[in-house]
């Protein structure tokens, strides 16, 4: 199944608990927000909350016990690391801890991530948040 039609699906069922859903990866990190290990995830976005909702390896079927969630008035800057085949943003905030979200791009079944996480960010950033500077 495609990821367009498993979101469809997941809405007729009500399951998503946000809206603009992205498909995304969360790996171990130092930032001390997220720390098992790589999994992948249906993030979305709610009355500043952001959810992760956990999906099985193999199957892809939703694990509701390693559901979590992050508020999002915690974040005060953002970057984004764009590599070939895959972007990173990474929030931060304000005590240097950082969440890493990995997803994939460019091509037609990552489009509706892309652009959700892009609509994500602008309303983040309506409500404070900057983008970071550069370390150099």
């Amino acid at each position: 199944m495609d990821r367009r039609a498993y979101l469809l699906n997941m809405r007729k069922a009500g399951l998503l608990k946000g809206q603009k859903p992205c498909f995304i990866t969360l790996r171990q990190n130092l930032g001390k927000i997220y720390n098992s290990g790589s999994a992948d995830f249906i993030m979305s976005y709610r009355n500043g909350i952001l959810y992760f909702q956990r999906l099985s390896l193999f199957f892809r079927s939703l694990k509701p016990k390693l559901d979590f969630e992050v508020h999002t008035g915690r974040f005060v800057e953002y970057r984004f690391i764009n590599k070939n085949f895959m972007n990173t943003l990474c929030l931060y905030d304000k005590d240097g801890n950082y969440l890493e979200i990995h997803y994939q791009k460019g091509n037609l079944e990552t489009a509706s991530t892309e652009d959700n996480i892009q609509r994500i960010v602008d309303i983040l950033k309506e409500n404070g948040l900057r983008l970071a500077e550069d370390e150099n």
